[in-house]
């Protein structure tokens, strides 16, 4: 149907859901057609609790971590915390930090420049930090990759401790190491992002405490969980298992938290005052905290989450929120220049992906540019910001395609990469580009089939079997995100009730009424104002549902309209 095709799904493991859990029949479709089809598994994930999260114990190097950081304390030693400067970094600096604090810990958070310490685990920041007086570095989101930079600190007398949730090389840090991805590794979940993993060291040095820490814990847990939750959704890893259980909860304790910085970087993002989806931190809250260190030093970003103070916290959010709209102006730039280039590399040949340099470009924007290449031209994207000595790569990932190989199948023409499946950065002298841009896209090219298949929706849902209560039990299927999509439905043959009008910034969406036979409900298609036209017959839709928050209605969310057949 105009290239729109529900999944195929179980009928009978539909039926079992339904009669088990009393849900509606389109609930259960979406639920099998995850993989979600024992009353079990289908509750656990539609009412996510503590009971799901796993214990943190069985991550491997997890005791030796406590057993040193317990030590240091002890000891009076002054802990660095080494982070990384996207949201995750920032995020996941937060929970440790924090944590140590409440412990008592002498704490030097330390977030490395984007330009002047690079990606990653820099062996010359370890030098320092330890000439500085610090007598362990624990890292937080980063570190697995860099054996040799942990080599030579620890030969020069500083103990390190790696927390990180990235792909592992065959050679992994003599030290500590507390990563779910570990080749050797048997814990049940290794989708955690980087604050995740840091929070789950959080928890095992509050347990190892005993319970005169407990009540201090208590009362510090909903801030972690709402760190937690904007680093694991800001950094796309799947939003499954004991993710589902951090997210959920962290954006609840979000958005009731009473801490100072918090509250005001919810109110520069026009946040508070309403329940929050991830949607919220991922094009509000999230590109806020990255401003900082896309522009320069996520410093301010990680000052403001620790802040505590009122007045300062709202002074540190209105600078963040004029450096979100200043890396908005570099943004837009670089972006006519990647898509002009982009137009004109597949006007030449029908490439599965794009590699695209630019001088001058800002390296701390790329990222995002290079996610929106990828979505205008449905390709894996990777950017390249170059000056006379290096360039500074970022890619993003569309469909299947996983960067973490094809950037490792390139490596010979790379200094250094990292990242996983969906995002990845990377550095490369400027005269290996054209050597980079062949071998990245071979390795892309025999990933993909290359074959462009219809989209598959989630079910078909008629304009007339829509209605608040199934909006409502969709709802329940949040957060969503990564590997848990919003679910995307279908409908045939649908007439549009009145007049469609266009609205927006230079009347780029087109809202209109979509009518089935009894009832019509509001529809939105953004940045669809050229297929207006299709709208003066039937047509086929695919669509999200969302519930409207001030009445009792619906609202279609479109994603794409073809004529009806």
């Amino acid at each position: 149907m105009s290239g729109l095709a529900p999944r195929n799904t179980d009928p009978g493991a539909g039926s079992l859901l339904v009669r088990e859990l009393g849900i509606h029949p389109v609930t259960a479709q979406v639920l099998v057609g995850r993989g979600i089809s024992t009353p079990e598994a289908a509750r656990a994930f539609l009412h996510p609790s503590p009971n799901g999260l796993h214990d943190p114990s069985l991550l491997t190097d997890l005791d030796r971590a406590v057993e040193r950081i317990e030590r240091a304390l002890a000891d009076g030693a002054t802990i660095a915390v080494y982070g990384d400067y996207d949201v995750d970094g920032v995020c996941s600096t937060a929970v440790m930090t924090r944590i140590l604090e409440a412990m008592g810990g002498k704490v030097r958070p330390y977030i490395p420049h984007r330009v002047t310490d690079g990606y990653g685990l820099n062996g010359e920041a370890l030098q320092r930090l330890h000439q500085e007086g610090c007598g362990l570095v624990v890292t937080v989101d980063n570190g697995i990759t860099r054996a040799q930079a942990v080599a030579d600190a620890v030969a020069a007398g500083l103990d390190v401790v790696i927390t990180d949730h990235h792909e592992p090389d065959a050679r992994i840090p003599d030290c500590p190491v507390v990563n779910p991805k570990r080749h050797d590794e048997t814990y049940p979940f290794q989708g955690l992002a980087g604050c995740g993993v840091a929070f789950k060291l959080a928890c095992g040095l509050a347990e190892g405490r005993g319970p005169a820490f407990a009540a201090r814990f208590k009362e510090l847990l909903p801030d972690l969980l709402a760190i937690v939750a904007v680093g694991t959704i800001a950094d796309v890893v799947p939003l499954l298992d004991e993710n589902r259980v951090l997210v959920r909860s962290g954006l609840a304790a979000l958005a009731g938290t009473r801490h100072a910085g918090l509250r005001a970087l919810l109110k520069v993002a026009r946040c508070e005052g309403r329940k929050l989806r991830a949607s919220d931190v991922g094009f509000r809250i999230g590109p806020r905290i990255n401003a900082a260190g896309r522009l320069g030093s996520a410093q301010l970003a990680l000052d403001l989450i620790l802040c505590e103070d009122e007045e300062e916290a709202q002074r540190m959010a209105k600078e963040l929120d004029g450096c979100n709209r200043e890396r908005q102006k570099i943004e837009r730039k670089h972006a006519e220049d990647a898509y002009a280039q982009a137009e004109a590399m597949l006007a030449a040949e029908d490439l599965p992906a794009l590699v695209i340099a630019g001088q001058d470009w800002h390296p701390g924007v790329i990222g995002i540019v290079a996610a929106r290449v990828a979505e205008r031209f449905g390709k894996p994207a990777a950017l390249i910001a170059v000056d006379s000595e290096v360039g500074r790569g970022s890619a993003r990932s569309h469909g299947d395609v996983r960067l973490h190989e094809a950037l490792t199948a390139s490596t010979e023409h790379l200094v250094s990469h990292g990242g996983h499946a969906l995002a990845a950065g990377f550095t490369m002298k400027p005269d290996k580009i054209d050597d980079f841009r062949k071998a990245f896209v071979e390795a892309i090219r025999a990933q993909s089939s290359g074959d462009r298949a219809p989209r598959i929706v989630d079910a078909e849902v008629p304009i007339d079997q829509i209605h608040r209560s199934l909006a409502a039990e969709i709802a329940l299927l949040q957060p969503f995100g990564c590997d848990n999509r919003e679910p995307i439905f279908c409908a045939r043959g649908v007439r549009v009730a009145g007049k469609p009008r266009r609205v927006g910034a230079d009347g780029q969406h087109l809202v209109f009424f979509a009518a089935g036979e009894r009832t019509s409900w509001r529809a939105v298609a953004f940045k669809q104002f050229e297929r207006a036209p299709l709208l003066r017959g039937p047509v086929d839709l695919a669509f999200t549902l969302r519930q409207k928050d001030d009445t009792d209605g619906v609202e279609l969310h479109v994603r794409e309209i073809h004529a009806a057949e």
